[in-house]
């Protein structure tokens, strides 16, 4: 229950900022975006609709046709998102945001807002819709046919309409915009989480596991290993550890044993149980 809860305080977090990024930013700049964002911006130009509710009328269809594909989990939470975000959308539209001097800026700053809501709803679990579901419909439909390439034209349709609607440049600040959200989404998600692998390949097995059990109260998976070149026996330690403890498991192997090889590298996600407290 509180892992959930901590899930969709992170999609409602997300939630604000996602709806921010494109109500103070996105819709008075005039900036494009691609996805069904870019198309519901593109018809509230053209016909006057509210960007919150098409994007609404946009996803239900992709929500009866996708659910199988979604499963329920991810339907109920992407569906969430989708609702509260296109409320908010819509009632912070009421505010009537004055457009940034600088629309390269705008670009900027509104990709940051972007990225890090988009990356929180990633993290609590959910997604913001749209035209990744009807790419994995299609996928599903034509399998020869693969996701990327789906995902490619539909974006390359999108930045048509927004073109026609917009101008060139709208649709080049969105390559602007794009960018900054790409890097902040993998900021934030490679940061926040911060999880670290360790490969230690020692002869000081015993003292390290220890050292290891007791002071970062991590658990480590042992096996055999044998030295390439020394053609000597060792041991192969593997532990996961979260970023702000790796200085102390250098100090451990500092102490211990400082010619052990020791690598390591991030962790995108981690499923079952690394943390020692998990077998107790």
């Amino acid at each position: 229950m509180k892992q959930t809860i901590k899930e969709y305080i992170m999609m409602i977090l997300g939630c604000i900022l996602f709806s921010l990024s494109i109500t103070a930013i996105l819709i008075p700049s005039n900036i494009g975006v691609g996805g069904a964002t870019g198309i519901a911006t593109s018809l509230n130009k053209l016909f006057g609709i509210k960007v919150g509710l098409c994007t609404i009328l946009i996803n239900i269809p992709l929500f009866i046709f996708g659910y199988k594909l979604l499963g329920k989990k991810f339907s109920i939470r992407t569906g969430f998102i989708v609702f509260l975000s296109s409320f908010m959308i819509d009632y912070l539209n009421t505010y009537n945001f004055k457009p940034f001097d600088d629309t390269l800026l705008a670009s900027i700053f509104c990709g940051i807002l972007f990225g890090a809501g988009v990356a929180l709803i990633f993290m609590g679990g959910g997604s913001t819709g749209g035209l990744d579901i009807s790419a994995k419909i299609i996928n599903n439909k034509i399998p020869s046919l693969p996701l990327s390439n789906i995902l490619l034209i539909e974006d390359i349709l999108v930045y048509l309409l927004v073109a026609y609607v917009f101008g060139i440049n709208s649709v080049l600040y969105a390559f602007i915009l794009s960018f900054a959200r790409t890097k902040i989404m993998d900021l934030i998600q490679e940061g926040v989480s911060s999880t670290k692998q360790c490969i230690i390949i020692c002869e000081k097995d015993a003292e390290l596991v220890d050292a290891i059990r007791i002071r970062l109260q991590r658990g480590v998976t042992l096996l055999e290993a044998k030295g390439g070149y020394s053609n000597t026996n060792k041991k192969f330690i593997y532990l996961v550890i979260q970023k702000n403890q790796l200085g102390l498991l250098k100090s451990i192997i500092r102490e211990i044993e400082p010619s052990a090889f020791t690598t390591v590298s991030p962790v995108t996600d981690i499923v079952g149980k690394y943390r020692q407290e998990d077998y107790t």
